[in-house]
């Protein structure tokens, strides 16, 4: 039953470390790091979470598809824009988890010290800036979300300004103004009788309470019991407590009345708003057209800064001097998340440069080092088998040179012989051939 229960939680204590980029089979021999790297892949983890939220709401925003019955009432989202929100939200989380699992698995132990350096800063700075790109990445959404009733107000109030006719042709119909203008009085009314209540409530509480501390403490008069000052005391707080009771009496009585006209009132107003649905129906394509992921930015945008007038009294009139934007409560709020999340991104790099060498290190920098030496060994049996054959192919070509070489000279010596043979022959020819000219006329070659 123990190893049942323990079972998923080792595998989810694996994932947190793979997550992390560690090699789990270096983390076998270097528990003592585990933890560390357990941390790591958490926040890792946590981070691709919420960028899923982000990115779905994100989605969802930009692609939602409306569905209005038949008298065009809103009444929810379409079941495939749903679907693909949740689809595109698991992609996008395992994007960032993907990245950030690169960006951290990437970055070493630093210079193995507590503190952070200078030249860490350095090695670090592209993969910071990509951590503080997602870190807006994933907050922006989010601020959305967090935002959203603000931001839908923000949005009507765009629409209203826009569709200013339209809207104004409705809240100044007589018939809502007359009936929200008795309401409002009405409920002024309950208001205030609901105070006198309560104020009669309370001196009647102190009026009694200032009773039972003369008699039980002699408070006023000094003495215990009935003293000179009981009788006034009771008096009035039975006076205070009639007059509470009755007003309480009186007044709950005419609320209830007034509670019940404000409820016939409401339904009034209800069904005078249905008869102006023709013009809530050109207001909703605006609304569609003004509710995207854009149109909720600039909302957002616009709700970090409000504009201040500043007017001046200048013969005797106020006039408008300038206009100032100041920042709202609203920005500082957007941009703590923002810091936030960029934060949770830089985190675990941050912790690797602070973070002293552990065993793991050393282990890893054994393994690096060992498969640098075996490559290097590799290369070098490679270079030497190279060196060697091009050593053998260099000696076969100049030992069958040297036999073309040897083959040559005796070509051309066997060559020479024969010419010389010729030679002779031709010079016994030719002084044959002279001799017997010579002999045959030799006036001619005296003459000659």
């Amino acid at each position: 039953m123990k190893k049942l229960i323990k079972y998923p939680f080792q595998k989810l204590y694996k994932f947190f470390l793979w997550s992390s980029g560690a090699d789990l089979a270096i983390l076998e021999k270097a528990q003592t790091d585990a933890n560390k790297y357990f941390g790591i892949g958490g926040t890792i983890i946590f981070t691709s979470l919420m960028a899923s939220f982000a990115g779905g709401y994100a989605f969802f925003t930009a692609f939602n598809e409306e569905m209005f019955d038949v008298n065009g009432v809103f009444i929810g989202y379409t079941t495939s824009s749903q679907i693909l929100s949740i689809f595109f939200g698991l992609f996008w989380g395992a994007l960032i988890f993907n990245l950030d699992r690169y960006i951290v698995s990437t970055f070493g132990v630093g210079d193995g010290k507590r503190t952070i350096s200078k030249q860490e800063l350095i090695e670090a700075a592209p993969r910071l800036i990509m951590a503080m790109l997602l870190g807006f990445v994933i907050a922006t959404p989010l601020e959305l979300k967090l935002f959203e009733r603000e931001i839908n107000a923000e949005i009507s109030t765009q629409i209203a300004i826009v569709n200013g006719t339209i809207i104004k042709s409705g809240e100044n119909d007589p018939v809502l103004t007359r009936l929200k203008d008795e309401r409002r009085e009405l409920s002024t009314n309950i208001t205030n009788r609901n105070k006198i209540i309560e104020d009669k409530r309370t001196f009647w509480e102190n009026a009694n309470k200032d009773k039972n501390d003369e008699w039980n403490l002699g408070k006023f008069s000094g003495k215990r019991g009935k003293g000179g000052y009981y009788d006034d005391l009771k008096k009035v707080a039975d006076e205070s407590e009639a007059s509470y009771l009755s007003a309480k009496n009186e007044f709950t009585t005419i609320n209830t009345k007034d509670y019940t006209r404000i409820d016939e009132i409401d339904k009034k107003i209800t069904l005078r708003a249905t008869l102006t649905q023709s013009e809530i129906e050109s207001r909703k394509t605006i609304q569609a057209q003004n509710d995207g992921l854009i149109a909720r930015l600039k909302a957002l945008d616009n709700l970090m800064y409000q504009e201040i007038p500043y007017y001046e009294i200048k013969n005797g009139e106020k006039e408008l001097v300038r206009v100032e934007r100041e920042k709202t409560v609203v920005w500082y709020a957007k941009w703590l998340i923002t810091l936030l999340f960029i934060f949770i991104e830089i985190a675990p790099i941050m912790f690797k440069m602070m973070t002293e060498r552990g065993t793991y290190d050393d282990i890893l920098d054994r393994i690096k080092h060992e498969a640098k030496v075996k490559e290097l060994l590799l290369q070098s049996n490679i270079n030497q088998e190279v060196n060697m054959a091009v050593k053998l192919h260099k000696d076969k070509n100049e030992q069958k040179l040297n036999a073309e070489l040897l083959a040559n000279k005796d070509l051309l010596k066997s060559i020479s012989s024969a010419q010389a043979e010729i030679a002779k022959v031709a010079i016994e020819e030719w002084k044959k051939e002279q001799l017997d000219k010579v002999t045959k006329n030799p006036s001619s070659m005296i003459k000659s």
